[in-house]
C-alpha cells in the first residue's frame, strides 16, 4: 500500500467512524437532553433553510461533472499532439469523461446510460434524493406533519436509513450501479426523515445544529469514499501507467 493510498484510506476510515459515532450521539441527545421550555420563533425556518440549501447546493453539484471532479484524485492533462499507445492526451474533460468518470470499462459499474447519455449512478442517486427532499421540505413547512404520524416512528426509520448507508460505505465494496444509486438516495432521504424526526421531537436549537453539521460531515464522507475507490479502481488498472487520466 502506497503513502497516498494509506492517507486515502485513513480519510475514508476517519470519516466513516465519526459519521457512526455522530449519529448514535444524536439518539442520545434526542431523547436524553432536556427539551428547552423557550422556543426561538426563527428556529423551524431557520433548520428547514439550511438544510434546504444543502439539498439545493447538493442537486447543482450531482448535475455539474466540472464540480464533481474538482473533488476526485482524476487529473487534467495539457493538450498535447502525440499519442501514447494508441490513446490521444486531451485537455477537454468533455471528451474523455463522462458521468464525471472517464471513458473505461473499469467505471463502468459506477454508471449508467439513459437516452444515450451516461451518468453516475452514485451522484443520480443522490440528486433523486435531495430532489424528493426538497419538495418534503417545502410542503412540511407549510402542512407540517399529520397528526396520525409519530415523530419517533420518522426518525428511527431515517436513523436507520442513515446508518445502513454508513455501514455498507465502511463494510462493503458496493460494485453495482443500481446499489450505488439507491444507497445515495437513501443518504439523502434518511437524512430529510432524522430532520423532521427532530423537529417534531426536540426543540434543542444546538441539537439541531449539531445535526446540520453531521449532515455536512456525511457529506464530506461520501466525496472521501469516492475518491478511495476511484483511486483503487485505477491503482489497480493494468494500463495505468499509459492512461490518460492518470
Amino acid at each position: 500500500m502506497t503513502t497516498e493510498h494509506k492517507k486515502i484510506y485513513i480519510e475514508n476510515l476517519y470519516y466513516s467512524l465519526i459519521s457512526i459515532f455522530g449519529l448514535l450521539l444524536l439518539v442520545l441527545l434526542i431523547f436524553y437532553a432536556p427539551n428547552p421550555k423557550i422556543l426561538y420563533y426563527f428556529q423551524r425556518q431557520l433548520i428547514l433553510s439550511i438544510f434546504f440549501l444543502i439539498c439545493i447546493l447538493g442537486m447543482v453539484a450531482a448535475v455539474s461533472p466540472s464540480r464533481c471532479t474538482a473533488f476526485l484524485s482524476l487529473k487534467q492533462f495539457q493538450k498535447t499532439d502525440h499519442k501514447s499507445n494508441g490513446i490521444e492526451k486531451s485537455s477537454n474533460f468533455g471528451n474523455t469523461f463522462k458521468g464525471h468518470h472517464p471513458e473505461c470499462d473499469n467505471f463502468k459499474t459506477h454508471t449508467f446510460s439513459l437516452m444515450r447519455k451516461k451518468y453516475c449512478a452514485g451522484c443520480s442517486g443522490l440528486f433523486i434524493g435531495a430532489l424528493i427532499a426538497v419538495i418534503g421540505t417545502i410542503i412540511y413547512y407549510f402542512y407540517g406533519i399529520s397528526d396520525g404520524i409519530d415523530g419517533r416512528l420518522i426518525f428511527f426509520i431515517g436513523f436507520t436509513s442513515v446508518l445502513v448507508y454508513l455501514l455498507q460505505d465502511l463494510l462493503l465494496d458496493i460494485n453495482f450501479n443500481f446499489t450505488k444509486f439507491l444507497f445515495n438516495m437513501i443518504l439523502v432521504l434518511g437524512s430529510f426523515m432524522i430532520l423532521l424526526g427532530i423537529i417534531e421531537l426536540n426543540n434543542n436549537i444546538f441539537i439541531q445544529l449539531f445535526f446540520m453539521m453531521l449532515v455536512f460531515i456525511w457529506i464530506l464522507g461520501r466525496i472521501a469514499s469516492s475518491e478511495k475507490k476511484h483511486y483503487e479502481v485505477c491503482n489497480e488498472c493494468s494500463i495505468k501507467s499509459s492512461c490518460i487520466h492518470r
